[in-house]
């Protein structure tokens, strides 16, 4: 055999064939690649489409354990809502509503089936009000931000409110978001 330039006839032709087994290994891995990604996604997730009374919900499942990760909730084809999961259980939502900033609200959970709401119920950006209910899932407390500090709030003839100074005042939320008391409409105190 001839030798170009001081390299064997054969050497050269097994390095082309080298080269031509790289380029198709790596176009083949290319390919497949994508397939393969979606494949074993399958096997760890499973997608859910559910349809009821104008709502629908589609929410990503862990395919072992069918406990939901996320949800998205919509009426109408508008976007409502999107719920994260933990372990199956709700972490996290946000909800959107037409011309106003989203709202948010994050679960921390207890000991045993304790839960504490943290809620920005006005959509401002910041925490407004929490809920924090016992392990029976009974309200046991209830607080909402305002005037630079958490007060509880007080219930009384289906309506919230705040004591200050010993006065029950009738709660509501300003055009901002942020909790305001009613000046208008406060009921006596009982």
């Amino acid at each position: 055999m001839k030798a170009i330039k001081g390299i064997p006839i054969w050497a050269l032709i097994l390095i082309l064939l080298l080269l031509a087994n790289l380029g198709w290994m790596s176009w083949n891995l290319y390919q497949h690649a994508e397939y393969d990604a979606i494949r074993a996604a399958y096997k760890h997730f499973k997608i859910e489409v559910l349809h009821t009374n104008n709502l629908s919900c589609i929410g990503l499942f862990e395919a072992k354990t069918e406990q939901p990760i996320w949800a998205e909730f919509s009426r109408g084809g508008k976007l409502e809502m999107e719920s994260y999961f933990f372990q199956g259980k709700e972490i996290f939502d946000v909800a959107l509503s037409s011309n106003r900033p989203p709202r948010y609200g994050v679960f921390f959970r207890g000991p045993e089936k304790s839960v504490t709401w943290w809620l920005d119920r006005g959509g401002i950006g910041s925490f407004t009000e929490r809920i924090f209910y016992d392990t029976n899932c009974d309200v046991s407390k209830h607080e909402i931000w305002y005037n630079q500090g958490w007060q509880s709030v007080d219930r009384r003839n289906e309506t919230n409110g705040i004591v200050l100074n010993g006065q029950w005042l009738r709660l509501k939320l300003d055009t901002n978001g942020a909790w305001t008391i009613n000046s208008t409409s406060n009921q006596p105190s009982q």
